[in-house]
Parts: C-alpha cells; structure tokens; sequence
C-alpha cells in the first residue's frame, strides 16, 4: 500500500445497513485507499440484514489516528448505535470544527443533525430521517451532496454513486473513472 494514500474510518454498530458499508468500503479499496472498518465493541458486527463482519479494529484503539475521511453507514438501527457512542460523536464534533471531511449515507446524516453537524449545510438523507423543511440546513433529494468537507447520500441504492463520489474528492476524477469503468454500471438517461 502506498503510504500517501489516504485512509478512511467507517464505524460499524449493529444494525448497519449492508450495502452502505460493504459498498463504500469496497469501492474505496479497489481506488487503494487504506480503510478501516472499526467496530464499536469487540467481534463480528450484525448488520441490518443478519450478515457478520468481523472489523479490522475497535474503534477505540483507533481513534486518535489520522484519517483523511469518516463515513457513516446508515441503517436505522446501526445509525442509532452510532448516535449514542461518546467516542464517536468526539471524533464527529473534533473532525467538524477542523473542517475535515465526514460523510454520511441514509438514517447516518440524522447522526450529524443531533449534534447540529448540519447546520447551514446543503444535505441529503433517507425519506424520513431529516426534515425536508428545517430551518437547519438545506435539504436535497439528490443521490448525493457534497457541500465543502460534508458529503452525504439517500440510501442503498444510492451506495456506490456515494462511493464513487468519495473516490473523486479524495483521488481526483480520473481515479474515480478508472475505478468505475471495470464495474460495467448501466447509465440510464
């Protein structure tokens, strides 16, 4: 692995939505972009729809590394978890006030929006995890929204245009092509 690459922290608690995760993590390593799927407590991590991962490290033993990016899976449940461990609303709170990038896929922005991580943002989220009206910030019903270190997306189907996405803003656009060109994804006008 080349060490200037950048290296990116997904989180996993219980409940994580599949696709989000194993999506994003897997279209970051195939840009060779080091990832580390961290686990909230020790051992495999149960997804949404009964898959176990087994994390790379706990959280708390990486947590005060450097990382380029942090990315939130969704999944109701896994969102929930996310939202009420200490450590990783710090690291959230830390990573915003230094203007470092944080993204978040489906129920994850309402993570973001309990600690007023959105404010003033341009934002997108799953139907129903945000309110579409808030004076907070500025809701989209894109795909995908990049509004300065903030990056955020609606759901499963919208994982891999998120992962594509995050491989341009950290490696540039003709990294993401030569990522996305072996992937044979249909292009519907």
């Amino acid at each position: 692995m080349n060490v200037s690459m950048p290296h990116v922290l997904i989180p996993l608690a219980e409940g994580f939505e599949d696709m989000e995760a194993v999506i994003v993590c897997d279209i970051l390593r195939r840009a060779d972009v080091q990832v580390t799927l961290a686990g909230l407590g020790a051992g495999p991590v149960r997804s949404a729809r009964g898959i176990q991962i087994l994390p790379d490290a706990l959280l708390a033993d990486v947590a005060q590394e450097s990382f380029d990016l942090l990315v939130l899976p969704g999944g109701r449940l896994g969102s929930q978890r996310l939202g009420e461990d200490p450590r990783l609303l710090g690291l959230l709170r830390e990573r915003q006030e230094r203007g470092e990038m944080i993204a978040a896929i489906c129920a994850a922005p309402g993570v973001l929006a309990a600690q007023g991580l959105l404010d003033g943002r341009a934002v997108t989220a799953y139907p129903g995890t945000l309110d579409p009206h808030s004076p907070h910030y500025h809701y989209q019903e894109t795909a995908v929204v990049v509004d300065g270190p903030l990056v955020t997306s609606r759901g499963p189907g919208t994982a891999m245009d998120f992962a594509l996405t995050l491989v341009e803003l950290l490696l540039g656009p003709a990294q993401r092509a030569q990522v996305e060109a072996p992937l044979q994804r249909s292009h519907v006008s």
